[in-house]
């Protein structure tokens, strides 16, 4: 029997009831760090040894030193041998990422000229090296590896590694690698888990040490990049999906219904909610998931995700409802009723937004273009979504003269006058110290 349900949204209680649930989401903990830690330090001594021990212990993988990377040559190998149609899939949504990515960049360069003559131009400068992890446990993130390389290929980061669990299905493999090549990655450490994270931070006999760690993983994946980010740059603790859908009687229920089981089928600890202030509309809806979940096993990933939280939430007012979903922060948000529109400006903390009738948030997933390696666990309220600003430096070159320098002691010699810093003010002209 479904044990789905409305929940009431009480006024006054949105952002008690949003730490609840993202306590409860809260997939880190103490006895976690130390089982990482010591996974940590294992590949940090023993390197490739503990790769291929790790592999075999955690992902049932025999693997030997030379199976541990695939080079380029290997990734052009299995673009021949994947099928044509989801090659022609990978770089259509390859081409997408692109075009944003690149009008992204684009807007990062500019010049700023000042009336006593100082230009300020901003200029961009790619990262040396990244390392992209990419999921692979449940399910292949194909998709998550085109979203990692194609930014950083557009970067122009010099040497770009993606580490993904080992795959002991041959097909898997070959479409992991077609996906890594058509995304620009030039090597694939097989490696998942803390202990990939920990190679890409300190290196091993195989892979060179990078000077970013980015992408979505489990919460070995999660802690590990917790635990490293004061050795490695890290992008942000991307763990379970999280997706808040907002609708009305004006939706399309049954695309709100199928996206919010794309989204719970991920893992059984995801955070997907529905929040509506229309009450005969959640009762529908809890009915609609209802006949999709009947047949499904009591154990299932998608029931057990579903059951955890009670799907469908019904609030007294749409401020109300608001203030939750921005105390919430979560990864992606649906509007799911062009009615709705107006709520976008309300809207402060979400890693994506999606916006339309029967646009489901599976379309920022596979087609749309927008990066779907967002941030969850409430960094959403400070982090934007992973994009081509990961994979550079935005640097400011000063340009300017004697004649801006005078103009400067001019106009702001005082502050460093009153900062009591002397040689300061003496060099921006300023002899009255």
């Amino acid at each position: 029997m479904s044990r789905l349900r409305v929940v009431e949204l009480k006024a006054g209680k949105e952002e008690v009831l949003a730490r609840e649930l993202r306590r409860a989401s809260q997939s880190v903990d103490g006895e976690l760090l130390e089982r990482v830690r010591s996974i940590v330090e294992d590949v940090r001594s023993r390197g490739d040894d503990a790769l291929i021990d790790l592999a075999s212990r955690y992902d049932r993988v025999q693997l030997t030193p030379s199976e541990l990377v695939s080079n380029r040559e290997e990734m052009e190998g299995a673009v021949e041998e994947v099928d044509g149609e989801l090659l022609r899939a990978l770089r259509a949504l390859s081409r997408r990422v692109a075009k944003l990515e690149r009008e992204r960049l684009r807007r990062l360069t500019f010049s700023v000229k000042y009336s006593e003559g100082t230009v300020i131009r901003s200029e961009v400068r790619p990262l040396d090296s990244v390392g992209c992890y990419a999921p692979g446990g449940r399910a292949v993130y194909l998709s998550t590896i085109v979203m990692m390389g194609v930014p950083a290929s557009i970067a122009g980061v010099k040497s770009r590694t993606l580490a993904t669990p080992p795959q002991l299905d041959k097909e898997r493999r070959r479409e992991v690698l077609a996906a890594a090549y058509v995304a620009g990655f030039d090597r694939v450490l097989w490696s998942g888990g803390a202990q990939a994270i920990a190679a890409l931070t300190y290196g091993t006999q195989s892979v060179e040490p990078v000077r970013k760690v980015v992408g979505p993983g489990n919460r070995y994946v999660v802690a590990a990049k917790l635990l490293l980010q004061t050795e490695t740059t890290i992008d942000f603790a991307a763990g379970p999906t999280e997706l808040v859908v907002l609708f009305d009687s004006a939706a399309d229920l049954d695309s709100v219904a199928l996206d919010i089981m794309a989204q719970a089928e991920h893992s059984p600890d995801t955070l997907v909610l529905a929040v509506t202030t229309d009450r005969s509309a959640s009762y529908e809806l809890v009915e609609r998931l209802q006949e999709l979940t009947v047949s499904l096993p009591e154990d299932s990933v998608v029931r057990v995700s579903l059951e955890r939280t009670g799907p469908v939430m019904i609030s007294e007012s749409w401020r109300s409802a608001m203030k939750f979903v921005n105390a919430l922060s979560p990864e992606h948000v649906s509007i799911a009723s062009n009615r709705l529109r107006p709520l976008i400006s309300d809207l402060v903390n979400a890693g994506v937004i999606t916006m339309g009738r029967g646009m489901v948030s599976v379309a920022v997933d596979y087609f749309a273009g927008a990066s779907h390696v967002l941030p969850t666990g409430g960094w959403a309220s400070s982090r934007s979504t992973l994009s081509v600003l990961d994979f550079v430096r935005v640097v400011n070159v000063v340009v300017g003269s004697e004649r801006v320098v005078r103009r400067a002691g001019e106009l702001v010699g005082a502050l460093p006058v009153a900062e009591g810093l002397e040689f300061h003010a003496v060099a921006l002209g300023r002899r009255d110290t």
